[in-house]
């Protein structure tokens, strides 16, 4: 049927408003159910009024039920007609006799229907009733549509307003009641601006830069950023969320409009901005070598004076490692430290000899891991101290002993000198005042009563018979009070001119205070870090919230609409938004567990295939060329899952590089995964021909966060790829030039069943 026909409205005549007051012939059954089914409701919208009905018999169900209703009844049909203003009767037994006699009998005004006819009165009558029960039901599942939105609404943590284009309120949630104080009925039809401005102070009107003009005019969602004073005269901060509520025409309808209390919040960044000025200053006036490195070695920061110590501008050294910066016997040195931090997890002191600008210097160097909330080691910090002067005042005194002893009288460094047994033999004015002895009364006691710990001074002793001297020595002392002090002690052995030795001498410094503010400054590392870890995943997680908040809401929209291409579309969305959520997780879960891989013999060219098979058919549907190949040979020791998450990491990534490439001519997007052997050692090639990566991206490829993929990924996939590698004790590399494309390879040693990689944990 043609369409078109329905937008026609049928013309009834003049006839179409006459109310029809109608009589029946025949009580029967029929009679009877037309009565019940017709209610007043129905009768009024047909127009229909029943004033009588005839039957022979007064027992017949339908004259018994139109006798109840207070319809006129009779046994013979000719009084009908004599019914005010009767117009239409209709003849319902199926009897010729009577259809002829209702036909002949009946006046020329009165119109009739007989049985047949009146079927179609049957059909319209139950057309109807048929639509009248779908729009009761259509109204029941729409109000209970609203009735879940609004508990949905109800049960969000923030003052939700729903406002119509002319800024007047349609509805509130719960939350908006219980903070506001007002009643419902009192804000429905206000003014938002008028309700906003009165109770929160964050809204002007309409006309002073109103966000929801903009939301209106727009169409998009967007937040600001409000403060206000409380009764207290205290700012309070409110975050208000603008979402615009849009119709099948994508026209704004109506405006959602969330209040978030964000004063902790904004509190808590200012407080932690101020926080980090206040360590920023102490590191640039810090007379101390300062610098922090990442898990490569690449310098992330050093102060002032670390410049001034080397002699290089600060953009000569961060992003560079030590073999890039110093000579190749010093950054081996330098490395061979650090390298013992990570490996013991600790805070170490070491002593170290640097020709820095072709002079000599000794540094007093303080290293220690920076760790997150997980324990992990996440970068390493060094302060070191130019001792360089102190360790030369040394030598001063070997070569004149009675000059020095002047000097070491008004030092403002606490100064002891001990006698071959041991007892106090010089006490300068510094030791008085630190430990509160006179030198009449400390004069040759032994030392040891000054020490906390005396069997350790019988080990630092043999160190310094062993070696002569040792710089630097973190220990406890007891003042005469009776309270520890923590120093950092210079000890060596004390000679006449000839060489022979008379006792010792030892230098000391008040760390006590030091090593508080190292502690904080470890502290305030330790939670910069953690800050900066926190801030890309909210950042990751805020993205994906967003892409499950808009599925979630087209899915909204389409139970509403019944929209099935709709819903699939959202949950689409949705699902994307899960394995998103799911991938980051578990790729943070790699970055900061602590793991030991768990060695067991396995083909490494069967393991590459297996791993290939589960990306194989993605990448044919996508036109996209992949292959594994190899060297067969024994089987090797190593983590089957670990590495083959590695991977399917990289080959994923390869496949991500492919699709964003525009391919030109008869090239084809191509990745190919070479497994070949050397020695007890498995090596992986992923090699592809996709976008490729400049020198920048190169260096920047192994850090946090950091993403070239144009779908925006989690930053993290190369970082775990690394740290799997890594706990093999084996190697990854990395080829690529733009337009290209790139190979990474990895080396991955044969490990044993449990020896080696203890030891190295």
């Amino acid at each position: 049927m043609d369409k078109k026909m329905f937008s026609v409205l049928l013309r009834r005549g003049t006839q179409s408003n006459l109310a029809l007051k109608v009589a029946l012939i025949g009580g029967g059954k029929a009679c009877y159910d037309l009565l019940t089914l017709l209610d007043d409701e129905i009768l009024h919208s047909l127009n229909i009024e029943i004033i009588g009905v005839a039957d022979l018999s007064l027992d017949a169900p339908g004259i018994s039920l139109a006798h109840d209703m207070g319809i006129f009844t009779t046994t013979e049909f000719l009084d009908l007609y004599s019914l005010p203003g009767l117009n239409m009767i209709i003849e319902l037994t199926g009897l010729i006799e009577v259809r002829d006699r209702m036909i002949s009998s009946k006046p020329i005004h009165i119109s009739s229907i007989d049985n047949r006819g009146a079927r179609l009165l049957w059909d319209l009558i139950q057309i109807k009733i048929e639509k009248q029960q779908l729009h009761n039901k259509m109204k029941t599942v729409i109000q209970k549509e609203r009735d879940w939105c609004q508990k949905v609404i109800d049960s969000l943590p923030d003052r939700i307003m729903v406002l119509n284009k002319d800024y007047t309120i349609y509805s509130v949630n719960k939350t908006f009641v219980k903070e506001t104080g007002l009643a419902e009925e009192d804000v429905l039809g206000s003014f938002c601006y008028d309700v906003a401005g009165s109770i929160f102070g964050i809204c002007k009107g309409k006309r002073q830069g109103c966000p929801f003009h903009k939301a209106f005019t727009s169409g998009e969602k967007f937040s600001v950023l409000h403060s206000h004073k409380d009764s207290d005269q205290k700012t309070i901060y409110e975050e208000i969320i603008i979402t615009p509520i849009l119709d099948k025409n994508n026209n704004v309808t109506q405006i959602i409009e969330g209040i978030r209390d964000v004063t902790l919040r904004v509190t808590l960044e200012r407080e932690l901005r101020e926080s980090e000025n206040k360590l920023q200053q102490f590191f640039e006036s810090a007379h101390d070598v300062i610098g922090i490195k990442d898990l490569s070695g690449r310098y992330l920061y050093v102060n002032p004076s670390a410049t001034k110590a080397t002699g290089l501008l600060k953009q000569n050294i961060l992003g560079f490692k030590d073999h890039d910066i110093f000579s190749k016997d010093l950054a081996d040195i330098i490395s061979d430290h650090d390298r013992e931090v990570f490996v013991r997890k600790k805070t170490l002191i070491f002593q170290e000899k640097m020709t820095l600008n072709g002079q000599t210097h000794y540094f007093h160097s303080v290293r220690f891991p920076i760790m997150d909330d997980q324990g992990n080691i996440i970068s390493l910090a060094v302060i070191s101290r130019n001792m360089t002067e102190e360790i030369l005042l040394q030598d001063e005194i070997r070569r004149n002993k009675e000059y020095m002893e002047n000097i070491l009288e008004h030092s403002s460094d606490m100064i002891i000198t001990t006698g071959l047994k041991g007892e106090i033999v010089m006490f300068n004015q510094a030791a008085e005042q630190m430990l509160g002895y006179n030198k009449e009364e400390i004069l040759n006691v032994s030392v040891e009563r000054l020490w906390k710990d005396p069997d350790e001074r019988h080990r630092l002793m043999e160190e310094v018979k062993k070696y002569g001297a040792v710089n630097n020595f973190p220990t406890t002392l007891i003042s005469k009070d009776k309270k520890l002090m923590e120093i950092s002690l210079s000890l060596s052995e004390l000679r006449d001119s000839e060489g022979r030795i008379l006792g010792t001498v030892g230098i000391s410094k008040d760390v006590t205070e030091e090593n508080r503010l190292r502690q904080r400054l470890i502290e305030q590392e330790r939670l910069a870090a953690v800050g900066q870890t926190v801030a890309g995943v909210t950042h990751c997680m805020k993205n994906v919230l967003n892409a499950l908040k808009g599925g979630a809401y087209m899915v909204n929209v389409a139970l509403k609409r019944n929209n099935s291409d709709l819903m699939q579309e959202g949950w689409d969305n949705v699902s994307n938004g899960i394995d998103k959520i799911s991938k980051l997780s578990m790729e943070m879960l790699s970055y900061c567990r602590e793991r030991k891989p768990v060695p067991i013999p396995v083909d490494p060219l069967k393991l590459a295939r297996e791993i290939v098979d589960l990306t194989s058919k993605t990448a044919h549907q996508e036109g996209i060329i992949l292959i594994c190949d190899g060297e067969k040979g024994p089987l090797i020791n190593l983590d089957p899952d670990t590495i083959g998450r590695a991977l399917l990491n990289l080959i994923t990534n390869s496949l991500d590089a492919c699709r964003e490439k525009v391919y030109q001519d008869e090239e084809k997007p191509k990745v190919e995964v070479q497994v070949n052997r050397k020695k007890d050692m498995a090596i992986f090639a992923i090699r592809d021909n996709g976008t490729g990566m400049d020198k920048d991206t190169l260096q920047k490829l192994f850090s946090s966060f950091f993403s070239t993929k144009a779908s925006g990924g989690t930053g993290l996939g190369l970082c775990v790829t690394k740290k799997i590698v890594e706990e093999h004790s084996g190697q990854i590399r990395v080829e690529s030039s733009p337009g290209l494309g790139s190979t990474f390879t990895l080396i991955i040693p044969s490990l044993s069943h449990g020896s080696s990689m203890d030891n190295k944990s």
